[in-house]
């Protein structure tokens, strides 16, 4: 791409482990030059957290630090104080994740033109402000863990760092908003996003729903709490979903299945009957589900315009059409060449590129040193 919208842009980054790192990654790709400050000999967490490994390199680390710079610096040190003040006099951007306690004592003051924003596990005005953020504990806290699994089973977290992700993804959207506002002010702002907030307000209508009915909302499984049919079924090989939101997609339903006087059924004609009656409409959908296999199902309905997709695991996601679409081949210099998913983003009808590998932890500290003006 000849223009990439954040080129020119300097990030310090002082985050590590996930949320940060992903934010970061995420301005990186868009072209933000992202020095990422580490500890030396020991660096980012997740250098360490595998298996599995690539020829020594950490699967975590390759996901979230592409198209990043890395310098190793001591931040407990007068020196490497001295670094990190002279970096964030230069940046536009400065991200972390220190507890407001170790913000203070590693002397991490704010570049008024700079956008800083501050990756928490919870509010700074609030008495977890210092406690420290884990996405399974927010996760836990939220409430998002009490509402997925299996209606009679445990509270079960989602198969991804889910927390994490979203704070990241709030964190960055608010910087880019911040980097526009400096456009006009010249000033640069104070950003803060919890794990905890950030999960909270992606809880969505299903916080919304709490709010309204006083009521704690229950545990759906693969069903939804205000649509049917929405949910997983069975076929007679494997599963598969089905979003039938409207009632014109359950009318298609019932052609699909040869079934077409279920809607004109007053327990099924409409969606509010539909969920009231779940309990009878479900069962007699999941038996004819079964009669065949579910990629019969899924053509049938996806060719009378019913939303329908299986249920695939990883891999097979990744080597779908789709899933390919997404992969890029990157080359380290430790790893070897290995294939990542690239930015899900079409900017101007192409994909931010991928420039850089992630780096090797401090392999740019002279480099930025010298750039910094220090030669010691």
């Amino acid at each position: 791409m000849s223009r990439l919208p954040l080129r020119g842009i300097l990030v310090a980054d002082f985050s590590r482990v996930l949320a940060g790192p992903l934010c970061t990654q995420l301005l990186a790709d868009a072209g933000a030059r992202v020095i990422k400050v580490e500890e030396p000999e020991r660096g980012d967490e997740t250098r360490r957290w595998g298996p599995p490994f690539l020829r020594g390199v950490s699967a975590y680390f390759l996901a979230v630090n592409r198209n990043k710079e890395s310098i190793a610096v001591d931040l407990k040190s007068a020196q490497g104080r001295e670094v990190a003040k002279r970096l964030i006099e230069r940046a536009d951007v400065v991200v972390d994740n220190f507890l407001p306690t170790q913000r203070k004592k590693l002397g991490i003051r704010r570049n008024p033109r700079a956008v800083h924003c501050s990756i928490t596990g919870f509010d700074s005005d609030t008495r977890e402000a210092d406690t420290p953020g884990y996405d399974l504990l927010a996760q836990a806290a939220s409430g998002l863990m009490a509402i997925t699994g299996e209606p009679d089973g445990e509270p079960m977290k989602v198969g991804v760092a889910l927390s994490d992700v979203l704070t990241a993804h709030h964190a960055a959207g608010a910087i880019c908003a911040a980097l526009y506002a400096r456009e006009k002010t010249g000033r640069g702002e104070r950003i803060e996003v919890s794990l905890f907030s950030a999960t909270v307000s992606s809880l969505v209508n299903v916080a919304q729903n709490a709010l309204i009915t006083g009521r704690e909302p229950i545990r759906w499984a693969n069903a939804h709490a205000s649509i049917v049919p929405y949910q997983l079924f069975h076929g007679s090989d494997r599963p598969f979903a089905v979003g039938a939101g409207t009632d014109r997609h359950f009318q298609s339903l019932g052609e699909v299945i040869g079934r077409s006087e279920l809607a004109r059924d007053p327990r099924f004609a409409t969606n509010t009957a539909r969920v009231e009656h779940r309990d009878d409409l479900v069962p007699l959908l999941d038996a004819i589900f079964r009669t065949r296999r579910a990629q019969d199902w899924v053509e049938r309905c996806r060719g009378a315009g019913i939303p329908v997709a299986l249920v695939q695991g990883v891999r097979e996601a990744l080597e779908s059409e789709p899933g390919r679409a997404l992969i890029v081949s990157i080359d380290h210099s430790e790893a070897g060449p290995y294939d990542a998913v690239g930015s899900p983003i079409l900017f101007g009808g192409k994909r931010f590129p991928i420039r850089s590998a992630p780096p090797r932890l401090g392999q740019d500290t002279k480099k930025i040193l010298r750039e910094l003006g220090i030669t010691s």
